[in-house]
Formats: C-alpha cells, structure tokens, sequence
C-alpha cells in the first residue's frame, strides 16, 4: 500500500488537476525542489566555497540511492546529461568492428535511435525489427540474433506505445550469446522495476526528468562491471581518470589515460549538481514508497482505465497484455478533431502528450482513482466526437 499521506505532502500542486504527462516531464516532488534550489542557495551564500567538493558528495549520495532503486551497485551508476549522452558514449566507447550487427526497434525514441544509424558509418550493420505486432517483439529481436550480433539496444518502454519490453528474456538470450543488451530506460525506472541483475542489463541510460522525479539536465548511466573497462569515453577529466596529480604537474604520464576501473570514467568535468541532487531526493523517495508497489499502482490504474472505457470507439494502441503494459495508454484520434479534443481535455484540467492524431496519457504513484474517472468522463466525450 502506497503511503498516500506522504504522497500528498511531496505534491501539493497535483491535487486539483489530472496531471498524466510524467512521460514527457515530471512535475518534481517538493524534496527534489528544495534538494535543486539548496544547492544554489547554499553556493552563494557560502561565496563558492567548497562548492565542487560539495557538488561531488551529492553526486556520491545520489550514486547509492539511484543504484538502490535499480538493483545496481553504486559504483555501475555514473551521471550524464541525458539518456541520449548516456546511450552515445556506449555505441561510441564501445570497439564495435566492421561487419558487427546490432538490433532495435523501428520506433525507438531519437535517443536510442541516431546514434546506432550513425554507427552505420563504421561498418557496423543495423538490424531494424518492425513494430507493427507489439505482441512478439522478444521473438523478433531473438530470431535475428546470429554470431555477428554485438548488441541489442531496446527501450524498456517505447515512447510511442507505451509497450513495455520483456526485459527479462531479452537479457538472458543476450548473455546466453554473449551479447551486450543496451536498455534506455527514461520511460520505466521509478516508474516499473527495473533490475538490471536479475534483467542481465550490461548497461543502461536514463534522463532524471521524467520517472526520475528530478529535472532536465541531468541523468545517469548504469554500466556492469562485465564491460565497463571495455568503454573509452570520448572525453576526459581528472574526475574520470586515476592517472592524476594535484596542480601544478596534473599528471607525470603523457602515454596514456588510466580510466577509473567502473562508472566514475563517464563523469568528466563539472557535473550539474543541482540536478543530480533533485534525482538523489527523487530516487530516496522511490525507495521509501517502494518500487513494486508503484508499479501495481500504476498498472492497476491503467487497468481500470481501459475498463471504462472499453467498447467505445477509441482507437487504443496500448498492449493487450498486463506484463507488457506500462501505465501509458495511447490513443489515437482523428486529426480534423484536434480543437475539440484538446478542449475537452483542457476543460477538465488534464494534463496529457498530443502529438499527431494521438493521445499519451502516462500514469504515475501521485495519481489516483478519482482522477483516472476524470480521464475516462473526458475521454468518453472524446468518443461522442468520433461516433
């Protein structure tokens, strides 16, 4: 049971409206607000002292939480700008050879998608599974797989659909071949549960805007410590590095780097502490809330929602299959009713993703029943334009 006081005091500003758009950006809790802001009142107010070494404790502490909340260890989280930083530094870092192959998705998001057509220049060959049957995605991608398959590279939810991907089979077929299985997980971590042992995860990117609780700007990645000395980054800083010495000399060996040995190499240079500290505080009250519990809400509400609104003519595109939902229901709509559509939602303080003739309407622990009934009362005026 989802501790509904504690809830409410973390979000204030949700009561009085249908908020169904953590797909695209969170509203942050109260205590990753004051954990963003703190940091930059407490740097003026100290005149920058000690700002960096307070920087990087933050940093240490949202390292333990984030890999607390994803059954990591906290030296495999390393914190990036984004989860398309994060999934670059894997396809560029990583010695793919000419006549490798990878395999994704033809709707992954842009950030698990340029970079691997990118790729292509290098001689690696993109294997690209069609999605026009969400319901054997797994027997997709594994029927592709042969001995020159380097990597598979899947979000944990597509953007688009909502379809949650079958983590677990998917990484033990990729470590049965031997295959690095590459995951972007914006859409489901502090959303879903997403263990990356258990999953055989070999590395994952997610932004901390989204299920995250935090803000844009900062993210992190989870890379296993199976293939983490495998990945050169394409930048480097004394932060990332062993081979360093304090000012004046900064180092006595100009052959060559020396890569910390786990996730610390991808941090180079000053991270945004401020935003790293509002995931910090977002993840710590996942933890407290309990992520298996957050799904089955979330799950349960989708559930009820698609219920009530079962028969009517709405064009769902969500899975049909609890295990491959994901608290995001998508639904399409005519185009030439958009005015209409966008009304109605507006009337009724509904905060959704509209997007060319569809609807994202994404679900997360702070809703409730009687909102979900406000979306579905809305939802079934949408249908009467439609009949």
């Amino acid at each position: 049971m989802l501790n509904r006081k504690l809830i409410n005091k973390e979000f204030p500003g949700l009561k009085d409206v249908v908020f169904l758009n953590v797909a695209l950006v969170v509203v942050p809790p109260l205590s990753a607000q004051e954990a963003y802001f703190n940091f930059t009142k407490d740097y003026i107010k100290n005149f920058s002292v000690d700002v960096v070494t307070k920087g990087w404790e933050i940093v240490e502490r949202a390292r333990e939480s984030v890999a607390q909340l994803i059954g990591a260890k906290a030296k495999e989280i390393g914190f990036v700008k984004n989860t398309t930083e994060g999934v670059g530094i894997l396809a560029n870092g990583y010695p793919f050879q000419r006549g490798d192959n990878v395999i994704l998705m033809d709707q992954e998001h842009p950030a698990n998608l340029f970079v691997w057509i990118n790729l292509q220049q290098k001689g690696v060959e993109l294997r690209v599974i069609p999605s026009f049957d969400t319901n054997n995605v797994s027997n997709e991608i594994i029927d592709r797989i042969d001995s020159k398959t380097r990597a598979v590279a899947i979000s944990a939810v597509q953007f688009s659909t909502g379809y949650r991907a079958d983590l677990e089979e998917l990484g033990r077929v990729c470590r049965e071949w031997d295959i690095l299985f590459i995951v972007d997980g914006i859409q489901a971590v502090g959303r879903l549960a997403v263990d990356v042992s258990s999953f055989n995860i070999d590395y994952l990117a997610c932004g901390g805007h989204k299920g995250l609780l935090g803000t844009l700007g900062a993210g992190f990645v989870y890379c296993s410590e199976r293939i983490v000395k495998k990945v050169i980054p394409p930048y480097a800083c004394y932060q990332s590095v062993k081979s360093y010495v304090k000012p004046p000399a900064l180092t006595t060996d100009f052959s060559r780097i020396e890569w910390h040995d786990d996730s610390r190499r991808f941090e180079a240079g000053n991270l945004n502490y401020a935003a790293i500290a509002a995931i910090g505080a977002g993840s710590i009250l996942l933890n407290t809330l309990g992520i298996r519990e957050i799904e089955e809400h979330i799950l349960d509400l989708e559930e009820n929602f698609i219920q009530d609104l079962k028969g009517l003519p709405l064009d769902f595109r969500s899975p049909k299959e609890r295990k491959h939902r994901s608290g995001i229901p998508c639904i399409y709509y005519p185009l030439e009713k958009e005015k209409e559509v966008k009304d109605i939602l507006e009337g009724h303080r509904i905060y959704v993703t509209m997007r060319g003739g569809y609807i994202r309407a994404s679900m997360n622990f702070y809703n409730t029943g009687e909102q979900v009934k406000k979306a579905v009362q809305a939802f079934k005026e949408i249908a009467r334009l439609i009949e």
